[in-house]
């Protein structure tokens, strides 16, 4: 990934190249946030099983039950809702995702395009965010870390408690995309 910076022609734009592969995990991430957070069942978050979404949308008020579960009722489905309205948008400054077509047997032309189209799915993307954007990106990559951060068992001394063979995969990506979020950060504090 090449770093964020902002667009020549608009302040409010930040460009920044990504490998495909970087644009597949982005993808994926942001399409797994969003089962997440559509799966939840909004009067059940402050008794839901999944660490994760009581990380993403932890109580108002810890030592008080009823007054949280209270909060959570007049604002849980509003934040979940743009929560994922952030992860769709993600989603959707990526581009469209390409298209495996298989064919019986396919001709000379048909296997001319497909290494032109190879060739073209190992080029760089360019991925061009408005201000809006740029808040969608910043929010999601805030909840994929989260979500990562607990998966991973990160305590409040930041070092991981979760140590079985997934786990230095999973760290990798948190901290991939910490370093989105920060090159993003500094693009637009510019």
């Amino acid at each position: 990934m090449m770093q964020f910076m902002q667009a020549s022609e608009n302040a409010d734009s930040v460009t920044a190249r990504f490998e495909p592969v970087e644009i597949g995990l982005l993808r994926l991430a942001a399409s797994q946030l969003i089962d997440l957070l559509e799966a939840a069942e909004t009067h059940r978050l402050g008794t839901s099983g999944d660490p994760a979404l009581r990380r993403l949308l932890p109580d108002a008020y810890t030592d008080d039950p009823e007054a949280a579960a209270e909060f959570r009722r007049f604002t849980a489905d509003d934040l979940l809702e743009r929560k994922v309205r952030n992860a769709r948008c993600l989603l959707a400054t990526l581009g469209e995702e390409p298209l495996a077509d298989v064919a019986d047997e396919p001709d000379d032309a048909e296997l001319n395009d497909a290494d032109t189209a190879a060739d073209d799915a190992d080029q760089p993307v360019t991925i061009d965010l408005d201000a809006d954007d740029v808040q969608a990106w910043l929010r999601t990559l805030t909840d994929l870390r989260l979500t990562l951060a607990e998966r991973l068992e990160i305590g409040s001394d930041g070092v991981p408690g979760r140590s079985d063979d997934e786990a230095p995969f999973l760290h990798d990506i948190y901290d991939w995309f910490g370093m989105v979020q920060e090159s993003l950060v500094y693009a637009i504090d510019v």
